[in-house]
């Protein structure tokens, strides 16, 4: 008995780490489960980055779709096209592939190694298959050096 409450315990205390489901190797989105990798997404739950920006979405966790359009140079400055070395962490997305309206943009964090290695910018090969395609992602909304951001990744697809 003590083992199955601890168990429940830990259950409860995991899930309000995050906002996040996680099951084994499964992420639970509400409208099915998936692997984390290839997450089933809710689609009439997905913003884009527009809604996003105009919205009050501060702290939530929410879906986001956009596409790849750059990322965040050392100086803090958006980097479109990846015309520079960029930062291997921050990713821009932007509801259109050739945006370069900085006010029109989200600056992705990838905090999680698995993360930067999958989708990170930090080489080349990974710069063009991210560039100009679009990326579903779920994340924790804030900012990130002043730009509008999404945080705390918890799973993505990339088309």
């Amino acid at each position: 008995m003590a083992v199955v409450i601890s168990a429940m315990l830990l259950a409860a205390s995991a899930a309000m780490v995050s906002s996040c489901t996680w099951m084994e190797d499964f992420l639970e989105t509400g409208s099915g489960t998936g692997k984390s990798d290839e997450p089933v997404i809710p689609m009439d739950e997905v913003h884009n980055i527009g809604e996003l920006l105009a919205g009050d979405f501060a702290g939530d966790t929410v879906w986001v779709r956009g596409y790849v359009v750059g990322g965040l140079s050392s100086d803090g400055s958006i980097d479109f096209g990846f015309e520079n070395d960029v930062l291997g962490t921050v990713l821009i997305l932007a509801d259109t592939d050739d945006c370069t309206d900085e006010d029109e943009c989200l600056a992705l964090q990838l905090t999680k190694k698995a993360h930067r290695e999958a989708i990170g910018p930090d080489t080349p090969a990974n710069r063009e298959k991210l560039l100009h395609h679009l990326l579903y992602v779920q994340g924790k909304v804030g900012k990130h050096k002043g730009y509008p951001a999404l945080s705390n990744l918890c799973s993505y697809k990339l088309e």
